[in-house]
């Protein structure tokens, strides 16, 4: 019996592995935030209807601070509306909002402004950032092309 439950247990988790697999997207950006930042992490899309879906994503951040180079982790949320971008990403250093467009969601285009958070300021004022997200083959991270 304790073998049959396992088993059905294991099952559970890979169908599970499968569906997180097929909404999530490695992210690829730059961004200026006061500095100059390269980005890369994972985006997670929520949500079943097209053009409107909220994508959440840890990341990494690259940055040189004082001749030395940092690695910062980073938490994002995106809302998506019909191309319409709205989001927020905060680290150890800064709060962001942001505002921006996105293109099927394989590309954002984004600006925002940086609250910093922390007593030494490496990040704040007026922002803007590319993303690129890259999916696999039939992923449903990307919104559909609407035809007329």
């Amino acid at each position: 019996m304790k073998k049959y439950f396992v088993a059905v247990f294991l099952l559970s988790l890979i169908t599970a592995n499968a569906q997180i697999l097929d909404r999530t997207a490695v992210n690829l950006a730059y961004r200026y935030t006061g500095r100059n930042v390269l980005q890369a992490g994972l985006e997670f899309r929520l949500g079943d209807s097209n053009y409107k879906s909220v994508i959440l994503g840890p990341s990494m951040l690259y940055t040189r601070i004082n001749e030395t180079n940092k690695f910062i982790p980073e938490a994002n949320a995106y809302y998506t509306n019909n191309g319409q971008l709205y989001g927020v990403s905060i680290n150890q250093y800064a709060i962001e909002p942001r505002i921006g467009i996105s293109l099927f969601n394989l590309f954002f285009l984004n600006t925002g402004y940086a609250f910093p958070i922390h007593k030494e300021k490496y990040f704040k004022g007026i922002t803007f950032g590319i993303q690129f997200n890259i999916a696999p083959n039939h992923s449903k991270f990307y919104d559909k092309m609407k035809m007329m």
